[in-house]
Protein backbone atom coordinates (compact mmCIF):
# COMPACT_ATOMS: atom_id res chain seq x y z
CA UNK A 1 0.00 0.00 0.00
CA UNK A 2 2.83 2.41 0.86
CA UNK A 3 4.44 1.74 -2.52
CA UNK A 4 1.17 2.54 -4.30
CA UNK A 5 0.83 5.83 -2.41
CA UNK A 6 4.46 6.75 -3.20
CA UNK A 7 3.97 5.96 -6.89
CA UNK A 8 0.78 8.05 -6.99
CA UNK A 9 2.55 10.94 -5.25
CA UNK A 10 5.39 10.73 -7.73
CA UNK A 11 2.98 10.75 -10.68
CA UNK A 12 1.03 13.68 -9.25
CA UNK A 13 4.21 15.69 -8.60
CA UNK A 14 5.38 15.10 -12.19
CA UNK A 15 2.00 16.20 -13.55
CA UNK A 16 1.91 19.27 -11.34
CA UNK A 17 5.43 20.34 -12.31
CA UNK A 18 4.45 20.11 -15.98
CA UNK A 19 5.97 18.33 -18.89
CA UNK A 20 7.62 21.15 -20.78
CA UNK A 21 9.93 20.04 -23.59
CA UNK A 22 11.86 23.29 -23.30
CA UNK A 23 11.60 24.08 -27.00
CA UNK A 24 9.75 27.34 -26.54
CA UNK A 25 10.51 29.39 -23.46
CA UNK A 26 7.61 30.24 -21.21
CA UNK A 27 6.16 33.64 -22.01
CA UNK A 28 5.41 34.33 -18.35
CA UNK A 29 9.12 34.38 -17.54
CA UNK A 30 9.97 36.80 -20.31
CA UNK A 31 7.28 39.46 -20.08
CA UNK A 32 7.86 42.05 -17.37
CA UNK A 33 4.40 43.32 -16.38
CA UNK A 34 5.84 46.63 -15.13
CA UNK A 35 6.16 47.86 -18.72
CA UNK A 36 9.93 47.44 -18.89
CA UNK A 37 11.43 45.30 -21.62
CA UNK A 38 13.63 42.59 -20.12
CA UNK A 39 16.85 41.42 -21.74
CA UNK A 40 15.21 38.09 -22.66
CA UNK A 41 12.28 39.91 -24.26
CA UNK A 42 14.71 42.19 -26.15
CA UNK A 43 16.43 39.10 -27.50
CA UNK A 44 13.09 37.82 -28.77
CA UNK A 45 12.29 41.24 -30.30
CA UNK A 46 15.64 41.15 -32.11
CA UNK A 47 14.83 37.67 -33.46
CA UNK A 48 11.40 38.66 -34.76
CA UNK A 49 12.66 41.87 -36.39
CA UNK A 50 15.65 40.12 -37.97
CA UNK A 51 13.44 37.38 -39.44
CA UNK A 52 10.76 39.79 -40.72
CA UNK A 53 13.34 42.07 -42.34
CA UNK A 54 14.97 39.08 -44.02
CA UNK A 55 11.61 37.90 -45.39
CA UNK A 56 10.79 41.44 -46.56
CA UNK A 57 14.13 41.64 -48.35
CA UNK A 58 13.42 38.33 -50.11
CA UNK A 59 10.23 39.75 -51.63
CA UNK A 60 7.69 42.41 -50.75
CA UNK A 61 4.72 44.27 -52.14
CA UNK A 62 6.14 47.74 -51.79
CA UNK A 63 7.25 50.15 -49.12
CA UNK A 64 4.22 52.43 -48.90
CA UNK A 65 3.31 50.71 -45.63
CA UNK A 66 4.10 47.68 -43.52
CA UNK A 67 1.53 45.92 -41.40
CA UNK A 68 2.49 43.42 -38.70
CA UNK A 69 0.27 40.64 -37.38
CA UNK A 70 0.76 41.44 -33.72
CA UNK A 71 -0.75 38.20 -32.44
CA UNK A 72 2.18 36.30 -33.98
CA UNK A 73 4.66 38.12 -31.73
CA UNK A 74 4.62 35.38 -29.12
CA UNK A 75 6.03 36.15 -25.68
CA UNK A 76 6.12 39.94 -26.04
CA UNK A 77 4.55 42.55 -23.82
CA UNK A 78 2.63 45.46 -25.36
CA UNK A 79 5.80 47.55 -25.05
CA UNK A 80 7.79 44.81 -26.78
CA UNK A 81 5.30 44.71 -29.65
CA UNK A 82 5.56 48.49 -30.05
CA UNK A 83 9.34 48.12 -30.18
CA UNK A 84 8.99 45.65 -33.07
CA UNK A 85 6.95 48.22 -35.01
CA UNK A 86 9.52 50.95 -34.27
CA UNK A 87 12.40 48.79 -35.48
CA UNK A 88 10.69 48.16 -38.82
CA UNK A 89 10.49 51.87 -39.62
CA UNK A 90 13.73 51.69 -41.61
CA UNK A 91 11.80 49.61 -44.18
CA UNK A 92 8.86 52.04 -44.38
CA UNK A 93 7.91 55.23 -42.58
CA UNK A 94 4.36 53.88 -42.18
CA UNK A 95 4.36 50.78 -39.95
CA UNK A 96 1.09 49.60 -38.41
CA UNK A 97 -0.43 46.83 -36.40
CA UNK A 98 -2.41 44.84 -38.99
CA UNK A 99 -5.46 44.74 -36.73
CA UNK A 100 -5.68 48.56 -36.89
CA UNK A 101 -5.67 48.82 -40.70
CA UNK A 102 -7.05 45.51 -41.97
CA UNK A 103 -10.27 47.19 -43.12
CA UNK A 104 -8.57 50.18 -44.79
CA UNK A 105 -9.43 49.92 -48.50
CA UNK A 106 -6.56 52.26 -49.38
CA UNK A 107 -4.15 49.62 -48.06
CA UNK A 108 -5.84 46.29 -48.82
CA UNK A 109 -8.03 45.06 -51.64
CA UNK A 110 -10.67 42.48 -50.69
CA UNK A 111 -12.63 39.99 -52.75
CA UNK A 112 -16.42 39.78 -52.88
CA UNK A 113 -16.54 37.78 -49.64
CA UNK A 114 -14.51 40.35 -47.70
CA UNK A 115 -11.30 38.29 -47.66
CA UNK A 116 -7.99 39.98 -48.31
CA UNK A 117 -6.86 39.70 -51.91
CA UNK A 118 -3.75 41.87 -51.94
CA UNK A 119 -1.89 44.72 -50.29
CA UNK A 120 -1.81 47.98 -52.22
CA UNK A 121 1.89 48.96 -52.45
CA UNK A 122 2.57 47.49 -49.03
CA UNK A 123 3.44 44.32 -47.15
CA UNK A 124 1.98 42.27 -44.32
CA UNK A 125 4.64 40.67 -42.08
CA UNK A 126 4.31 37.93 -39.48
CA UNK A 127 6.37 35.24 -37.77
CA UNK A 128 5.81 31.70 -36.53
CA UNK A 129 8.22 30.53 -33.89
CA UNK A 130 8.80 26.77 -33.99
CA UNK A 131 11.60 26.52 -31.46
CA UNK A 132 13.25 29.00 -29.12
CA UNK A 133 15.73 27.90 -26.54
CA UNK A 134 18.70 29.88 -25.28
CA UNK A 135 20.66 31.16 -28.25
CA UNK A 136 18.96 29.00 -30.89
CA UNK A 137 15.66 29.23 -32.70
CA UNK A 138 13.75 27.94 -35.68
CA UNK A 139 11.48 30.64 -37.08
CA UNK A 140 9.33 31.07 -40.17
CA UNK A 141 8.64 34.59 -41.36
CA UNK A 142 5.99 35.67 -43.84
CA UNK A 143 6.09 38.57 -46.24
CA UNK A 144 2.59 38.67 -47.75
CA UNK A 145 1.46 41.10 -50.39
CA UNK A 146 -1.29 39.15 -52.11
CA UNK A 147 -2.91 35.77 -52.55
CA UNK A 148 -0.51 35.18 -55.40
CA UNK A 149 2.37 37.06 -53.83
CA UNK A 150 4.05 35.92 -50.64
CA UNK A 151 7.25 34.34 -49.38
CA UNK A 152 7.60 32.06 -46.37
CA UNK A 153 11.28 31.63 -45.51
CA UNK A 154 12.14 29.31 -42.64
CA UNK A 155 15.35 30.06 -40.77
CA UNK A 156 17.64 28.47 -38.25
CA UNK A 157 18.70 31.36 -36.02
CA UNK A 158 21.72 31.55 -33.74
CA UNK A 159 22.37 34.40 -31.32
CA UNK A 160 26.03 35.31 -31.55
CA UNK A 161 27.91 38.44 -30.49
CA UNK A 162 24.70 40.30 -29.60
CA UNK A 163 22.77 39.65 -32.82
CA UNK A 164 20.82 36.91 -34.56
CA UNK A 165 22.41 35.17 -37.53
CA UNK A 166 19.98 33.49 -39.89
CA UNK A 167 20.54 30.42 -42.03
CA UNK A 168 17.83 29.76 -44.62
CA UNK A 169 16.42 26.24 -44.18
CA UNK A 170 13.61 26.39 -46.72
CA UNK A 171 11.56 28.79 -48.80
CA UNK A 172 7.96 28.57 -49.87
CA UNK A 173 6.67 31.02 -52.47
CA UNK A 174 3.12 31.88 -53.46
Amino acid sequence: MKKLVLVLLLIVSVLISGCNTGDISSTEKEVDTSGNITSEEMKRIDLYVTAMKAAFNEENGGKSFIAVEMDTLEGLSDEGKKEVLNRLEDLSSDVYAFEEIKDDNTKFEKDGNGNLRRAIDGTLLSVRLEKFKGNNAIIEATSWFGNLGAVFPKYEAKYKDGKWELKLLSMAVS
